[in-house]
């Protein structure tokens, strides 16, 4: 049997649209076995959403590192115990695939690299920027040229801290995307590569002063805020409370504020905050994880 655990990643953070990602201090432990025959899938929490036929994207992922090098199983049976909420912008989907292709490739044999999981879990997924920092940890920008993928990883130091914002409600990413532009004037593009820029530096040297600046964009979160209860007021209220900046995680819902690492009081003034105005979500704090994913074979 094969456990994984692979962290929570929060993508685009801000201008960094479809290229940025960090992995957090959640996680989704996934466990696959061999089996004699047939296929297995076990609920964790009676969570209804998850598929128990081969549907189920961990199945998919498990099959697609098995038929990337030719191996049949017998049967098969998984489970998984995710702290990480799904489709709720903190890379649910992501946890899955990377998860299950690591399980398939240690099953198989060890035969795949870490570049060719990252690029599977890419073809499966549909964009780099959850899979690289599930699979890699830390701060991760990745693009695509020409049909080719790569990613640059920095492992940025533990002076800052998140705080994420989960409501009780779910924005199907495809539903989010239909909100963008089909596309952005020159101004707008210059503005976020610019902004981009900024912030992959202050997350790279752990110079984080004017982050709250950085994290402007201007090509998904003005589209998304329609979809989003109190997007900008939470903005508003995390400066207040005194974040050093705070964005869209993802395609949301989830808010993310970004903090010292001695803060010690928004979290528990966040939720005052919250119960006072009746906004129906919950804070979650979270360090960065700077590891990535991590796999152990079991006997028995």
């Amino acid at each position: 049997m094969v456990e994984v655990r692979v962290p929570a990643s929060s993508a685009n953070m801000g201008p960094g649209f479809d290229c940025f990602g960090i992995a957090l201090s959640m996680y989704n432990t996934i466990r696959v076995e061999e089996t004699d025959a047939g296929l297995k899938i076990i609920r964790s929490g009676g969570d209804d959403y998850i598929p128990q036929d081969k549907s189920n994207l961990i199945y998919r992922a498990v099959i697609r590192a098995f038929d990337e090098v030719g191996y049949s199983p017998k049967g098969l049976k998984i489970s998984q115990k995710s702290e990480i909420p799904m489709t709720r912008g903190l890379g649910s989907s992501s946890s899955c695939i990377v998860g299950g292709l690591i399980a398939g490739n240690i099953i198989s044999g060890r035969q795949l690299d870490a570049a060719r999981i990252f690029e599977l879990a890419c073809e499966l997924e549909g964009h780099p920027d959850n899979a690289a920092p599930a699979l890699y940890g830390g701060f991760c920008i990745s693009c695509i040229d020409e049909g080719r993928l790569f990613r640059k990883t920095v492992r940025p130091a533990g002076n800052i801290k998140f705080v994420a914002m989960i409501p009780d409600y779910f924005v199907p990413t495809k539903k989010s995307r239909s909100h963008l532009p089909k596309a952005v004037t020159t101004e707008d593009a210059s503005f976020n590569v610019s902004h981009a820029a900024m912030l992959a530096l202050a997350f790279a040297t752990g110079d984080f002063n004017n982050l709250d600046i950085f994290v402007h964009d201007r090509l998904h979160q003005p589209y998304r805020e329609a979809m989003i209860d109190h997007m900008e007021e939470l903005f508003e209220k995390s400066a207040e409370l005194g974040a050093l900046a705070s964005y869209l995680s993802g395609s949301g819902p989830t808010v993310i504020a970004v903090l010292r690492a001695e803060d010690m009081s928004f979290a528990e003034n966040m939720r005052r905050y919250f119960k006072e105005k009746n906004i129906d979500r919950r804070c979650v704090e979270l360090g960065i994880d700077n590891v990535g994913s991590v796999a152990v074979e079991k006997g028995g």
